[in-house]
């Protein structure tokens, strides 16, 4: 059994397309506020914290060709404030947290690397975040994780996650979808936990994990937790190919020992172990 924490440039002068008329010529600096379209194509070494702040509606962030944010302290890589703002492609790397997704949230991150984060790749505290199409991993041996959903009605998809010793993908707030993706040797590979609040932990209810595939979990691969004064309920676990765990490969801390209790639902994984034991045949 586990249980999974309670919660607690652009340089010179360059032609822009028509597609790309909104986007604004001047350098991208350290310690920038970014409030309108911007490319960044040469690589930054930053001491801020935040070393860039990204702040929506209109705050738009591409990192092509170099383009990338290097944080020298522990701190935050891309800070990202207000509503729908958007970072696109590039590099995050040796930040405390590579992006944090802040303010009224709806933020996108999309395409981004994010590499040997000491606390987290790519934190969604807000609501409504999308996270797709992103690298994430660790190399040392810091206690960090890849993606942590805080807020409600984030999604995670097709992210390539790997080698974080505490989890690769965290569930923590309500209605959260993480699909499509693929996770490899991380301590927790996919887990649904719990909030603290006021005293009391609230697990994760009516989220999806879906057609995700999860490879050489340490300990678990996809997994609810519990005991918590409000159990995790109401999610739905398919079609996920879950292997080479250390202990099981799929686990509902919730379940009963002939898998009657049904407070989530379980379907279609492909997984050789399972606490309880029935749950990989449901």
């Amino acid at each position: 059994m586990f249980n999974p924490p309670n919660k607690l440039h652009l340089a010179g002068l360059i032609v822009l397309m028509s597609g790309f008329s909104s986007f604004v010529t001047a350098d991208v600096q350290c310690g920038d506020t970014i409030a309108d379209a911007q490319i960044l194509t040469v690589a930054l070494s930053c001491s801020e914290d935040p070393a860039i702040r990204v702040e929506g509606p209109n705050g738009n962030l591409t990192m092509s060709g170099n383009g990338a944010v290097e944080c020298t302290t522990d701190g935050i890589g891309i800070h990202m404030l207000g509503k729908s703002g958007i970072v696109m492609g590039g590099l995050v790397t040796n930040c405390d947290l590579g992006l944090l997704l802040d303010g009224d949230g709806s933020h996108k991150v999309i395409g981004v690397t994010v590499e040997e984060s000491s606390s987290a790749a790519i934190f969604a505290q807000s609501d409504g975040n999308l996270i797709r199409q992103n690298t994430v991993s660790n190399t040392s041996n810091v206690i960090a994780s890849g993606l942590e959903l805080d807020g409600e009605r984030n999604v995670a998809v097709g992210n390539n996650v790997s080698g974080f010793l505490e989890y690769g993908i965290a569930g923590f707030g309500f209605y959260s979808y993480i699909g499509n993706n693929y996770v490899e040797n991380s301590e927790l590979g996919i887990i649904l936990g719990a909030l603290v609040v006021d005293g009391e932990s609230i697990g994760a209810s009516y989220c999806v994990i879906e057609s995700n595939t999860v490879v050489g979990s340490l300990r678990t691969g996809i997994g609810i937790g519990a005991p918590y004064t409000y159990p995790n309920m109401d999610n739905l676990v398919t079609g996920n190919t879950v292997t080479g765990s250390g202990n099981d490969d799929i686990l509902d801390d919730n379940e009963e020992s002939d898998c009657s209790d049904g407070l989530n639902v379980w379907s279609n994984n492909t997984a050789d172990t399972s606490f309880p034991s029935c749950l990989k045949n449901l």
